[in-house]
């Protein structure tokens, strides 16, 4: 559902054609109309795909039926802002990750018939750690803000003392 130019496409598309999948691709028509999109999702058996964030909340607001073959929609690109209903039929799968580590940083589960609060982005996936700290570099306790710091083998050199790269 995503751009191709969207860096998640990349989890998007290779996964599945390595494995043998069938790929089905949008249109733009289909990423501004949610009923066009659910409707597509269904006739087209899709068991597998990624949302971005705003095009996965619209979806969530719809009725969908009871079964579909959507086992799960991952989503990101932005906050995600509300729980799925009890009567969604797929898993929704939230990931975070900033382009500087390649695409994925953490991810999780969204509990369905959440009423309150926003989801979490999930815990860090494999090689990669991820700390929120103060403005003095200590871990903050749970719940209080802090700056998200990424560490990990997927996370692109550069950046550190370059500021000239930072600006860009």
């Amino acid at each position: 559902i995503a751009g191709v130019a969207f860096d998640s496409a990349v989890q998007e598309i290779w996964p599945y054609l390595t494995a043998g999948a069938a790929l089905y691709l949008s249109t733009e028509e289909l990423r501004i109309n949610p009923e066009a999109l659910r409707d597509w999702l269904i006739d087209s058996r899709i068991t597998a795909s990624f949302a971005p964030t705003p095009i996965l909340e619209r979806l969530l607001k719809l009725s969908w039926p009871d079964k579909t073959d959507l086992r799960f929609i991952i989503t990101g690109g932005d906050q995600l802002t509300q729980y799925p209903s009890n009567d969604i039929p797929f898993a929704v799968i939230n990931q975070y990750g900033p382009s500087e580590n390649t695409v994925v940083t953490t991810d999780c589960y969204v509990p369905v018939g959440v009423t309150t609060g926003t989801p979490s982005i999930g815990r860090p996936i494999a090689n990669t750690e991820v700390y929120v700290l103060d403005s003095h570099l200590q871990l903050v306790p749970i719940g209080v803000i802090g700056d998200l710091y990424i560490g990990g083998k997927s996370l692109a050199r550069g950046y550190a003392n370059r500021p000239d790269l930072t600006k860009e």
